[in-house]
């Protein structure tokens, strides 16, 4: 991978701090600090607890939340960030790559990190797809990133003068993964996008003076980071549930050959490649795992090292230089490393995302959230509002058309799963409730 980055003007990094909603200035912590704590301790970042990864917790076995994930990924992100000022401050840099780091903020990394999946619905990507099918056919949309940058910039509480939580340009932009608009046509290798049609004018104010369709360097940092705690912890999480067999990939040449020839089929025209990186993987770095895990103290220490020695060399791997020509930078990061990455990743696929009894628990997901939309809109539809919490009631009656779409989409993308399949048993009539309880809804 190789992104070209071009350093801020002085003119842009000068206003890179600046809130769309002037406030007064920080007596102790800087304005990306302020952006971290606010993030952190919003009810947005605390519903990600219970929000799964990819599997639920079950009786003698813990997964990683989306809360636990950001956290991981801000300290990786943030490591990363602080590794490049180090290089800066050592002369390991040249002066494009130098100018480009002197911009680069870590806490505002951190902050971007953190807030990168806030716009995760409950039971994560099934909802996101559910939700995208039922929007669409009422000329609205959802998808994950633009509603992570809505409950930053329209939704999470911190003021009832200002909207969201005034975050700063410089924030706003590191949790831009893909930064363009929804009526902008996105580039063809993607089908994702930065900011909905009704959130516009925010993102527009954050991208004054960014290059067209550009990550800044918070961004691509951000990204990594993703990828990397990602891959690590869900092969530690379902090695030690026993349903990713590393001691068979190891050990086991069919094992490993089933495995293989599912890359081969994911990732058509890489597939030998790929092939080729579980190989190094499984022969080299994961060659210790050789046995199931039980939960014995030297395998929980292998397991741990494992993970140590495969973080700190993805964070090692991604390197700025300047480019031949003047004023770009190249972010870089080798295809074998990223091979080893997408490797790691589609263990997850193969062995849990792909097994059927997930498919037969991810039917019962689904189910729930086109329940609650069916019920919500019909609600809405009669102005029955006291089906709706508080908020979503006062917002549904100041609302006008497509408006009163995004309050629906908005409610459910902000519960925790556990909330909505009470609301989901509830409305079947299998759970009583309580009469004296309010409309359940966002935390």
């Amino acid at each position: 991978m190789q992104a070209r980055l071009t350093p801020p003007t002085d003119q842009v990094r000068d206003t890179l701090d600046q809130r769309r909603h002037p406030e007064p200035g920080p007596t102790i912590r800087t304005e990306a600090q302020r952006d971290r704590d606010r993030i952190l301790y919003s009810s947005a970042f605390l519903r990600l607890g219970h929000v799964t990864q990819v599997a639920a917790p079950e009786v003698g076995h813990t997964f990683h939340s989306r809360l636990i994930h950001s956290l991981k990924v801000a300290q990786v992100a943030k490591v990363l960030a602080q590794r490049f000022k180090v290089q800066r401050e050592n002369g390991e840099l040249g002066a494009i790559s130098a100018k480009l780091v002197d911009a680069l903020d870590e806490n505002a990394t951190e902050a971007a990190a953190l807030a990168h999946d806030l716009g995760h619905p409950p039971f994560g990507h099934l909802a996101e797809k559910v939700l995208q099918r039922l929007s669409s056919q009422r000329q609205a949309t959802f998808e994950g990133n633009p509603q992570s940058f809505r409950i930053v910039t329209r939704l999470a509480l911190r003021s009832v003068d200002l909207p969201g939580l005034n975050l700063t340009r410089r924030t706003l932009n590191g949790i831009l993964k893909y930064p363009w608009a929804h009526k902008e046509e996105p580039p063809k290798h993607s089908e994702k996008w930065g900011a909905y049609d009704g959130d516009q004018e925010y993102f527009q104010w954050a991208r004054i003076g960014m290059q067209h369709e550009h990550r800044t360097l918070e961004a691509h940092l951000m990204d990594w980071a993703d990828d990397v705690t990602y891959a690590v912890h869900d092969m530690d999480d379902f090695y030690r549930a026993g349903l990713v067999p590393l001691d068979r990939l190891i050990t086991d040449r069919l094992e490993r050959a089933s495995f293989q020839e599912d890359l081969k089929h994911r990732y058509p025209g890489d597939g030998a490649r790929l092939s080729d990186a579980a190989d190094r993987l499984f022969d080299g770095f994961i060659s210790s795992i050789r046995t199931r895990f039980t939960g014995r103290t030297e395998e929980r220490v292998n397991l741990r090292s494992l993970g140590a020695t495969l973080i700190t060399r993805y964070v090692e791997a991604i390197s700025l230089r300047d480019a031949p020509e003047s004023h770009v930078a190249l972010l870089e990061i080798s295809e074998d490393i990223r091979d080893e990455v997408t490797v790691l990743k589609s263990l997850t696929w193969f062995y849990i995302i792909d097994r059927p009894s997930l498919a037969v628990i991810q039917r019962g997901h689904e189910r729930i959230i086109e329940s609650l939309y069916e019920m919500y809109r019909k609600a809405m539809d009669i102005e029955h509002f006291d089906v709706f919490p508080p908020a979503a009631a006062e917002q549904l009656k100041r609302a006008k058309g497509a408006a009163r779409e995004r309050v629906i989409i908005d409610l459910i993308a902000s519960m925790t799963e556990i909330s909505a399949t009470e609301i989901y048993r509830q409305h079947l009539g299998v759970s009583h409730g309580s009469i004296v309880a309010r409309a359940s809804g966002p935390i």
